[in-house]
């Protein structure tokens, strides 16, 4: 029952510049084999993650350790030191991408040789400050002018981050090509480069 709700929910695609992250997930979790080491940090595509890319053996799933964000990339190099015959797997929103402090994660990864998978989902902004506005204030000036200051810059393109260390990127707005693009990303890996998917979901 549990695999025919999830099926069901990654059955639509979304429309270019608006994945499902349900599909999205989905197509990823169809992917992975079932020793790869997923670190999920994706916080409001949590439950498309959680749901669509089921885990089944010991080990390969790692979720927040604590209550701080950003701390997936470099967990994801240590798990790779620790396991080097591994794809390590690494998905964030694009919140927590920035806190992930990219640059160095990447340049670590390059300088030694640790190669891992990052997928952001971006929904283009922060749905907890969101949520939270909303629960504070259900029908304040907030929710009239649908102005919640938690938009993230919308022209951000988080593969070119990847490519300035020397890994492979690719910016992901079309539901047509998201199968296609996580096997290039995943055959840049499992050849020893880093590759970041940088896919834009269903904005919040």
């Amino acid at each position: 029952v549990r695999m025919q709700g999830a099926a069901k929910l990654a059955a639509d695609r979304g429309e270019p510049g608006r994945i499902n992250p349900q599909y999205l997930a989905a197509e990823l979790g169809r992917a992975l084999d079932p020793e790869d080491i997923l670190l999920n940090e994706s916080i409001r595509s949590s439950p498309a993650v959680s749901a669509q890319i089921p885990r089944t053996r010991p080990g390969t799933l790692i979720g927040l350790a604590g209550g701080g964000l950003g701390s997936s990339g470099g967990m994801a190099l240590g798990v790779k030191l620790a396991h080097p015959e591994r794809t390590v797997v690494q998905v964030t929103g694009d919140g927590v991408f920035y806190f992930c402090n990219p640059e160095a994660v990447y340049a670590t990864s390059k300088q030694y040789r640790l190669p891992i998978f990052t997928v952001v989902f971006d929904n283009s902004g922060w749905a907890a400050v969101k949520e939270a506005t909303l629960r504070m204030y259900p029908e304040g000036e907030a929710k009239a002018a649908r102005e919640y200051q938690a938009l993230l810059a919308p022209d951000m393109n988080f593969a070119k981050v990847a490519e300035a260390a020397g890994a492979y990127g690719e910016q992901l707005t079309d539901p047509g090509q998201v199968a296609a693009a996580i096997q290039r990303c995943l055959k840049e890996v499992r050849g020893g480069r880093s590759a970041l998917l940088h896919a834009k979901v269903t904005p919040l």
